[in-house]
């Protein structure tokens, strides 16, 4: 396979309006193909569908028009979910949770045992400069650059074959920033693809 993602056509219309609907445009016919193992870095100005992209990509939303296809199946194949990860900008999880509870979550989602639950939390949390002794604290005493490590973690839980990151070093200071940026580097050198 020469490209893990293929997307051709690809429209998203939103409805707007109570009494007179009408239709707004958020994507419109983006054709792309991206190699595997790769950073692509996905650019545009506030409002370019950038997001828009990423939730069609992963099924969060649904395309007026066009297709995609990635790692061979197409996007609407549920099985394609277990090769993907995903953070979102602005990660929001249930805040009553500690960070070692919202691993061992979504591990048990893809079906691991408990060691493996805990030994993948503990390098992924290590990974991505989580300090140890926040692992045990409630997520919503994390400030926001904490939460988008939380989130990066998570979306690594499953051994990726592409990921995609929605504006990952939003909220991280510039030490976290470096610490993201060689984390991802990291990444393409295992041959995951970055989104």
């Amino acid at each position: 396979m020469e490209y893990v993602l293929e997307i051709s056509g690809l429209s998203k219309d939103y409805e707007t309006g109570f009494w007179r609907k009408k239709h707004v445009r958020a994507l419109d016919d983006l054709t792309l193909n991206v190699k595997g193992g790769q950073i692509f870095g996905f650019l545009g100005g506030n409002g370019a569908g950038k997001t828009t992209t990423i939730k069609l990509l992963i099924s969060l939303i649904f395309p007026t028009e066009g297709s995609a296809k990635i790692l061979g199946c197409d996007i609407s194949a549920v099985q394609m979910h277990r090769s993907i990860g995903y953070c979102p900008e602005n990660p929001y999880f249930y805040d009553y949770l500690t960070a070692l509870e919202l691993m061992d979550y979504f591990g048990e989602l893809f079906g691991f045992d408990s060691a493996k639950r805990r030994a993948k939390t503990e390098e992924l949390l290590t990974a991505v400069g989580l300090a140890e002794k926040d692992w045990k604290r409630q997520l919503r005493k994390y400030s926001k650059g904490m939460l988008q490590r939380v989130g990066l973690a998570q979306s690594l839980i499953n051994d990726p074959e592409i990921v995609f990151l929605d504006e990952p070093m939003s909220g991280l200071d510039p030490v976290g920033r470096r610490e993201i940026r060689e984390l991802i580097a990291g990444l393409r050198e295992k041959g995951v693809t970055i989104f």
